[in-house]
């Protein structure tokens, strides 16, 4: 048979599996997103009652910044990497499978907002911004100072742009510009969960919490979806049933 990379059939998608990730992943977090930024927002006596205290050390410092330059740099990024993954579309051999590229970076998205919304959804956690008294009341009082938990800005920023980086390197793995393309993923993610922490909108272990799912979806969902040929070399473990069961190993060279 022929090897399906060799005819450039990189990915496959299981429509029995994957369209139901995507609506229901994507269904909960459409109707979430609606709930999680119309919170109602806090008394003035439950911002003046927030302890600094009562956060950990390692994320108190987070509560002293308010870099609104920071903020619109890390809004700036966000917005700018959601449609960074069409890039790839300049790339003629990935091209030919634009449909299936689209459904497997919405289905991305969708793995990582859906338990980002849902943490958000069932955990009030205030922002560090909330515990700064240089901050205006009214800011503080906000109904979305109260989802801090976890980041989502830099989960979907590290989404999207290692989402970007995988698929490039799985059709072209020999590629010089692999490098760049991680570069560009780990630097964009990084910068935007810097200026989160900079801009007082999250503690540094909500940031690091995002940070790493985001990463971890971007680069998995591509993977499980590839197509391991017959002819792959390495070393394969099936399992087998019958009269007896148990598993069958072969190295390929």
């Amino acid at each position: 048979p022929r090897n399906p990379r060799a005819i450039g059939e990189i990915y496959k998608i299981k429509k029995g599996v994957d369209i139901p990730i995507v609506l229901i992943a994507g269904g909960w977090s459409g109707y979430a997103f609606t709930k999680i930024y119309s919170k109602d927002p806090s008394t003035v006596e439950q911002i003046e009652n927030l302890n600094r205290y009562d956060i950990a050390r390692f994320n108190r410092p987070a509560i002293d910044r308010h870099n609104q330059k920071s903020e619109d740099l890390g809004d700036a990024i966000f917005y700018g990497s959601m449609p960074a993954p069409l890039l790839l579309m300049l790339d003629q051999r990935i091209r030919k499978d634009a449909g299936k590229i689209a459904f497997l970076f919405l289905e991305s998205m969708t793995i990582t907002g859906m338990p980002y919304t849902a943490s958000v959804y069932f955990k009030d956690k205030y922002r560090p911004y909330a515990y700064n008294p240089l901050v205006p009341m009214d800011k503080r009082k906000r109904g979305g100072g109260k989802n801090s938990f976890y980041a989502g800005h830099p989960a979907l920023v590290a989404t999207s742009l290692f989402f970007m980086a995988k698929v490039y390197s799985d059709y072209h793995p020999n590629s010089g510009y692999n490098w760049v393309f991680s570069t560009l993923a780990a630097a964009g993610a990084g910068t935007v969960a810097y200026c989160r922490y900079d801009a007082g909108q999250h503690f540094p272990t909500d940031i690091m919490i995002g940070t790493t799912l985001g990463t971890l979806t971007g680069i998995l969902v591509p993977h499980f979806h590839k197509n391991r040929p017959i002819k792959e070399k390495g070393l394969s473990v099936k399992p087998f049933f019958g009269e007896s069961n148990g598993l069958t190993a072969v190295y390929r060279f």
